[in-house]
């Protein structure tokens, strides 16, 4: 009868230790990689989400450039539609944290409505937070008009071309214009291109959004 094998090492405690340390090691990757999943497909969601909403209110922003626009890039679009969807992703940032703020009774309104068969308790606590992060979203959009970008948007009147707005504001330096006046316009989604997609065009001209008829109607009010 042979003898059982001896593998030619001794356990230690040391290597046991060391074992059990690569074991927790590796309970912890798993963690973090289920948790970069899970952050993954949130944002996915998220970019879905948001893209879905605006579509249908007429915006033509693919899902690979509200992405880049998420991420802090530049994006070649109509500027009133990355305006939305800036606005849009800083609605879905609010309502994610008013819903955080509130998990108490986030998970009080489960609880209720699973106890009497009837969501009616969680669909008015979301309903709640919605209109909060509404809310707070529209306060936010309300732009900050330089007093140069408030005497373009008073002397646009119809489609304009950058020389005839040039003109009608009394304005010489054409890189002080676009500089201080146009292109802040433009980022702020206050002023639209009629050729957004060849934006040196000859032919181009500029039109207010109806944000911008917002603020000069509240404007009006005003004074």
């Amino acid at each position: 009868m042979t003898d059982s094998y001896q593998p030619p090492y001794t356990i230690t405690t040391e290597i046991l230790n060391q074992v059990a340390a690569i074991s927790q090691a590796i309970g912890r990757l798993t963690l973090l990689t289920e948790q970069s999943k899970a952050l993954r497909l949130r944002r996915v969601n998220r970019v879905r989400t948001i893209h879905g909403s605006l579509a249908i209110e007429g915006n033509t922003l693919s899902e690979s450039q509200i992405t880049a626009i998420l991420d802090g890039k530049r994006v070649i679009a109509p500027p009133r539609e990355v305006q939305e969807v800036k606005n849009a992703l800083a609605a879905y940032d609010h309502f994610n944290s008013l819903v955080y703020e509130h998990q108490a009774e986030y998970y009080t309104a489960l609880r209720t409505s699973t106890a009497r068969t009837d969501s009616a308790p969680f669909i008015t606590f979301m309903l709640r937070m919605i209109l909060g992060a509404m809310s707070t979203a529209t306060h936010q959009v309300t732009p900050q008009v330089t007093p140069q970008v408030a005497k373009l948007l008073a002397a646009l009147k119809g489609p304009m071309s950058g020389s005839e707005l040039q003109a009608k504001l009394g304005l010489s330096d054409r890189k002080s214009f676009r500089v201080r006046y146009l292109n802040p316009a433009l980022a702020d989604a206050l002023v639209d291109m009629t050729i957004p997609d060849r934006p040196s065009s000859r032919l181009q001209k500029y039109v207010l959004t109806d944000k911008a008829r917002d603020w000069l109607a509240q404007r009006k009010s005003e004074g």
